[in-house]
This record gives C-alpha cells, structure tokens and sequence, in this order.
C-alpha cells in the first residue's frame, strides 16, 4: 500500500457548493477554518500503524524482485517492511540483512556492511546469521582488494572560490539589486570562471511524497540507493541515518508523527512545507509561541535582503526568521489555495496532544492559522519541488531563473550547489534556472517568464539572431573538441575538459548557438553525475567511520 487515499475531492466539491468562485480570493481565512471545521469528519483518516503482516508481504515482494535482480525496486520493498515491521519484531533485522545481500550484489560493500550491522543490532534470527556473518567477511575482503567504489571525494564540486565572511557557504563578490523592473536580482561584483562553485548550502527543510517517502530522507532529500532507516512511531517518513532522524524529529516531525496519516491525505509536497516552516520557527524559538508572535506579527512578509543576514554561525533562529521575512509572490489561485491548506492543517495539527499543549488560547490558534497562511506563499514562492519531493533552502532562494542562465543548481545529498556555466562578468545579472533551458528543451517553461529568451521585444530578437548565426571555430576550439574525442574514462578528467571547452568558446563568442548548447548540456549532465559520485564517496567513508573500520579507510583503492 503506497498509497493514503485522500479526501481532498470531496472537500473542493463541497467548498464549491458552499462559497462562490468570486468570493474565495477576498474572504478572510477564518471563513476557510470555519468551513474545514464543518467537514472535519472528512480529515478523521485513520492512522496507518506498524503492522507485521504488511511488513512481511512487502519483504516477501522484495524478495521476488531481487530474485530477479531488480535490485531497486527490492530495495523499495524492504524499506516500505522496515516501516511498517514493529521494533522488537525480527521482521526489522530480517529487511536488513536483505538490503545487504541487495548491497553486496551491487559491489556497494560500505552499505552491505553498514546493513550487516543494522541487521545484528535488530533481532536477526540467530538461525540464519551464519550467512549474514560469511557476508560480512566477503564484503571486507573486497574491499581489502581495494573493489569499493570509492571513498575519497574530489574537491573540484566543493565551494573553489573567496566566500562571503557573513554567508560562508556563498561565493564573495554577489550583491543584491533592483533591476529595471524594480525586482530584486543578483548582480556580479567580480568575476567568475566556468566551473566556479558559487555556492554550497545545506537543505533546511524537506517533503517527500508519500509513495516515494521509502527512497528519500525526510530530513534532508539524501537517497544514497535508498539507504534508509524508518521513524519508528510512524509508516510514513524515512532517514538517510540517526543524525537526521533526530533532528527531524527534533524540528518538525514530533508535531507530524501521530497525525502523519492525516496529513498526508491533504496535502503533496511543498504543501506540506507550509505547516513544517511554521513549527521549524516554533521549535527556534523554544516552543514559547508567545515569543514567536512577538516576532513574527510585525515581520511577517516584510521583504529583506537575506544577504544582509549574518550567518556566519548559521541557526535555525536566524534561517527561520529571513524565510518568514521573505516577500513571497502570490495571485488568486495561490492565495485561495494557500487559504484551503491552511484551514485544513490547523483542523489536522490541533488533534495532536503536543499541539494543543502549545497553543492553547484562541489569540494564539489565529496567529498558528495566519502563519500558515504566510508560510505557504513563501514555500509556494521558494520551495524547490519535483514530483517526488520539495526542498527549502534559504540563499538559493534569491537566485532568480532564466532560460538561459549562466548558473546552474544540483541539488543532492542535502545541499544546494551552484556551478558557474559560462563566465560571468562585473555587473553582470546571475541567473540559474527552475527547470527549463533553451539548451534543454523539453522541461516544462516557468510560467510568466521575462528573460531574454522568452522576451517578444528587440532583446529577445536580438538573442535569437545571435542563436542562429554559424561562428567559425578557432583552432583552440577545434583541439579541445578533439581532446573530448579521445576523453578517458576518468570521470573527473572528463569533467575537466568539457569546463575548459565551454569556458573557451564562450570568451570566443559562440553563446548563445546550437554547438555552445550541445557542449553546455554535455557539461552540466557530466556535473550532475560527478556531483553524485562524489556525495556516494563521502557517504560510503562515513558508513566506514561508523564502523570504526579506520584501517579499512586507509587502505581503499581508487578506482
């Protein structure tokens, strides 16, 4: 059962009938909390619990699926047992042990040990650990051959260039301006080469879709090949380890876990990041809501400069306080739908004991239910969501798209990075992209999108005259084309080449054209693989340093 069946058809049938259209958008929210209240029999969605004989039907289907060596789906299978298998149930040592012969069949041997461990700490039969025990002999033995997949990332995706002294994970040299259009863009104080890394920040708060929570940390969006270890009060969220579990659980998810169910029967993902920004705020500000609305009141949506934040010594106080100072974009659907969702979650949250424990007086549930409000358009404004998750960071948000921007955004293992695509210069506006490239065609166009390329206007004529003019190669250009020719299997080698041919054609001239796209495209999808390969490095040498196998760590082979 991947999924929650939802009530929220019936609700927009009944809101239907009950409001019209043309009064949604100016009435108050309280309207809309007044209107889930009457329904809230809709919201009483019984809470999926831990139940064994689910967890070993989804085991069993695990098992099928690695007997014919569909290694991923397993995986999804023995992660969906571990959260739905009772703690003290053998059921949980059981899923273990076969991520590790999962692990162990894809040479991944840091993960198989790491599961072996997993597995003995958690009731495995003694009747069957001879086997899990001959593995986990077998997997250090490969690795003594030095057959790991790596465990030394390369520095060329950490951040290369002179940071902010305030914001240490942003590059020195990006101002914040207004534009013509007096809207906030990031200009160029210095410049930047291609392959620079910009930028390095850490995921502050995450949603992950209930049919893919079994693939994705809850906390910060990590999946390294799922993974993952369950909440053990709830069958809805995953963790990439114990740190981030407790810290979810810390932040945002002990107001979520009794009620996980519930939830997730409203809502998709960056939804979701409504309620979990407003209790990232209350747990800043030491559950103390009284001293929460003495900030948040007068704050709310002001619009600042988060690069005036000192985040030198970053705190959730601070991160939460420039993302609840942000001034979010809305319209009359977002504001209608942010008014709904925000109704519903106030109805949903105050059945959690912990909640009411909380906010208790009625002055107090009007502002938990206007901050929600707030929150959504802000999420709705700032979230980076996919169909299977949604991430919030707070820097990255200020970087604005374009369809064809000279920045470009990974985002994996808990961090937003941006990489320099072709060099900037002082003045110059700073643009990534939410998704679509003129170089990437085929992802969906942000909608109202006024840059350069979409532009009807002299600019946008301009850049497609450019597109379509044929430049003549130089002979350095014609060398480093040939060199991508004779390209090694060295990823990082590789990667190497493909920056210093796009930086060079670029100063030559050739963006925007079809050859410099080919070559950009070529490029950011080497980056986006090399970014990855790099995270499953560190994250397989933490996997050692759990183990204490140091010496181990010492002897690895690169590959």
């Amino acid at each position: 059962m991947n999924r929650i069946n939802s009530p929220m058809d019936e609700l927009r049938r009944r809101l239907a009938r009950e409001i019209p259209r043309h009064l949604r958008d100016v009435m108050d929210v309280s309207v809309y909390r007044a209107f889930a209240i009457r329904h809230q029999r809709l919201l009483n969605i019984a809470e999926l619990g831990k139940n064994n004989e689910r967890a070993e039907r989804y085991r069993a289907a695990g098992n099928r699926a690695y007997s014919r060596r569909q290694y991923d789906t397993a995986l999804g299978q023995y992660n969906r047992s571990l959260c739905y298998a009772r703690a003290d149930s053998e059921l949980v040592g059981l899923a273990y042990g076969n991520r590790s012969a999962v692990y162990y069949a894809q040479d991944e041997y840091e993960f198989a040990l790491y599961n072996i461990d997993l597995a003995k700490a958690h009731n495995y039969p003694e009747r069957l650990m001879p086997k899990l025990l001959a593995r986990e002999v077998n997997c250090k033995r490969e690795i003594g051959y030095g057959l790991s997949h790596g465990t030394v990332p390369h520095p060329l995706a950490d951040i290369n260039v002179e940071v902010n002294p305030k914001i240490p994970f942003l590059a020195k040299g990006i101002a914040m301006r207004q534009s013509d259009g007096n809207e906030d863009t990031l200009v160029a104080e210095r410049e930047f080469n291609t392959g620079d890394v910009i930028l390095n920040e850490k995921i502050e708060l995450c949603a992950v879709l209930f049919k893919k929570s079994n693939s994705y940390c809850a906390h910060c969006s990590s999946s390294f090949k799922q993974n993952l270890i369950p909440c053990p009060g709830c069958v809805t969220v995953m963790y990439c380890g114990e740190e981030c579990r407790k810290e979810d659980f810390r932040t945002v998810h002990r107001f979520e876990c009794s009620i996980a169910t519930k939830l997730w029967s409203v809502t998709y993902t960056n939804v979701l990041m409504t309620a979990k920004l407003f209790f990232y705020g209350l747990t800043a500000f030491n559950d103390n809501i009284d001293k929460m609305m003495e900030y948040c009141l007068p704050n709310a949506a002001v619009g600042s400069n988060p690069l005036d934040a000192d985040l030198t010594n970053p705190n959730p106080l601070e991160m939460f306080k420039v993302l609840h100072q942000a001034k979010p974009e809305s319209n009359s659907v977002s504001n209608q739908v942010t008014k709904l969702y925000a109704a519903i979650y106030s109805v949903i949250f105050l059945k959690n004991p912990l909640v009411q424990s909380i906010i208790r007086t009625e002055a107090q549930r009007d502002f938990f239910l206007r901050c929600l409000v707030t929150h959504g358009l802000v999420t709705m404004t700032m979230v980076a969501t996919s169909k299977e998750l949604g991430t919030l960071p707070v820097i990255s948000n200020v970087f604005k798209h374009s369809c064809d921007p000279n920045v470009i955004t990974i985002i994996h293992a808990g961090s937003f990075k941006m990489f320099v695509i072709r060099p900037i210069k002082t003045g110059d506006q700073i643009f990534t992209t939410y998704g679509h490239t003129w170089w990437r065609p085929g992802n969906e166009v942000q909608a109202q999108c006024r840059c350069v390329v979409c532009d009807s206007g002299p600019e946008g004529a301009k850049w497609r005259a450019a597109y379509r003019e044929v430049r003549p190669k130089s002979p350095k250009v014609e060398e480093g084309l040939l060199g991508l020719e004779r390209m090694s299997f060295d990823m990082t080698a590789g990667l190497v080449k493909f920056q210093r041919i796009v930086q060079l054609m670029a100063s030559e001239g050739h963006h925007p054209g079809e050859m410099f796209g080919r070559m950009v495209r070529a490029y950011f999808e080497r980056l986006d693989d090399f970014v990855e390969e790099q995270n499953e490095k560190r994250y397989r040498a933490n996997l050692l340093r759990m183990r204490g196998d140091e010496m181990q760590l010492k002897s690895m082979v690169e590959l």
